[in-house]
This record gives C-alpha cells, sequence and structure tokens, in this order.
C-alpha cells in the first residue's frame, strides 16, 4: 500500500455525528504507520492534519480529497 488513509477531526461547523469528517487523506506510510498505533494527529500528504484511520473503518462511499488524489 503507497499510502494509509486519514481523517480530519471534526469541527464545530460540521454536521454532528462521528468525531471524524470530511474527505479521506493519503499519509505517508512512514509517518503513518507510527500515527495508527499512538493514535497522534498527522499530516496528510495535502498538508491536512488528520488522525490515520484503518481502512475498514471507512465507509465505501468516502471520497479522497482533490489533492491528495492528484498530488496537487
Amino acid at each position: 500500500m503507497a499510502n494509509l488513509i486519514g481523517r480530519a477531526r471534526r469541527t464545530a461547523q460540521d454536521p454532528v455525528g462521528d468525531k471524524l469528517a470530511g474527505p479521506l487523506h493519503a499519509v505517508d506510510p512512514a509517518v503513518g504507520r507510527p500515527a495508527l498505533q499512538s493514535h497522534e494527529d498527522v499530516s496528510a500528504l495535502c498538508g491536512t492534519h488528520v488522525q490515520v484511520v484503518p481502512v475498514e473503518d471507512v465507509p465505501d462511499d468516502t471520497g479522497l480529497c482533490p489533492a491528495c488524489q492528484y498530488g496537487d
């Protein structure tokens, strides 16, 4: 797997629900693997601070942020 998946933490502007919100973000494995174990927020490839989550915990219909997807 080239990248791990992260999700941003919910802010006051996000709808009520899960503590993680928004699109998925790609995280470099060198940073993401330790963060998955420690539950620390890390910087995604696009610069957004995210919590790395197991892929099986992510709904199938959640999209990847355009900057992470296309490398903008």
